[in-house]
């Protein structure tokens, strides 16, 4: 299974044959991809520099390993400005320089888009969309049940401190200050933390999303 920004969770969300991401798909995508990257870093100690959805590869016969794809093909080509729809740090004006912060921060937009169901840079239409900062200022308003996909509610799922917690590392790897965000071996190890205290995600749609508004005073969200 290929998650892409035109399959799942994202766009395409009236097609027949697609089948919808419950959230602990999602928060085994975003172990995965944590997992892959925090190999490359620190066993190979290379950046990758193109993290996006669509270069996550899903096993559906292994749903806990993944593959990332497309490592090493940005140093081949020469920058291209808009390249990264949405993904790239701020700070990376060379796209064939990537850091380790770079793709922590590409990073954080992939676990945003798992959470949110919505492409990185263009919602409904509107190329001028930016999903960290459509986020931030949700969060700065107290808007934080609005955040999350409405698929997760339409499928039962009740879930919400593990959303809100992937939300707040989210947010952490987006700092715009490249040294605070986190290393990624440490994000691994939150991602596994937040599915051990929580266990397996239940289902029963009777806790709807209200005790998201709670945890929004931990979030940092200043955009």
């Amino acid at each position: 299974m290929l998650i892409t920004g035109h399959d799942l969770p994202t766009g395409n969300r009236g097609a027949d044959d697609r089948t919808p991401m419950d959230w602990e798909a999602r928060m085994r995508a975003a172990l995965c991809a944590a997992h892959g990257l925090a190999h490359l870093h620190t066993v190979h100690g290379l950046a990758h520099g193109n993290i996006k959805s669509s270069n996550l590869l899903l096993r559906t016969n292994e749903p806990d390993a993944a593959a990332l794809s497309d490592y090493g093909l940005n140093q081949l080509f020469a920058p291209v400005p808009s390249a990264g729809g949405g993904y790239h740090a701020p700070e990376l004006t060379d796209m064939r320089r990537p850091t380790f912060k770079s793709d922590m921060y590409s990073l954080g937009v992939l676990f945003l888009e798992l959470i949110t169901g919505k492409c990185p840079n263009d919602a409904d239409g509107d190329d001028t969309f930016d999903l960290p900062r459509w986020v931030l200022v949700l969060l700065r308003d107290k808007w934080v049940p609005e955040v999350f996909d409405d698929e997760l509610r339409r499928l039962g799922l009740s879930a919400e401190e593990e959303m809100v917690q992937l939300l707040q590392l989210a947010i952490n790897c987006l700092n715009p200050l490249p040294e605070a965000r986190p290393e990624a071996e440490n994000v691994v190890k939150r991602i596994e933390d937040i599915r051990s205290e929580h266990g397996r995600t239940t289902t029963g749609g009777g806790e709807g999303m209200g005790g998201a508004e709670d945890e929004s005073r931990s979030i940092g969200a200043t955009p």
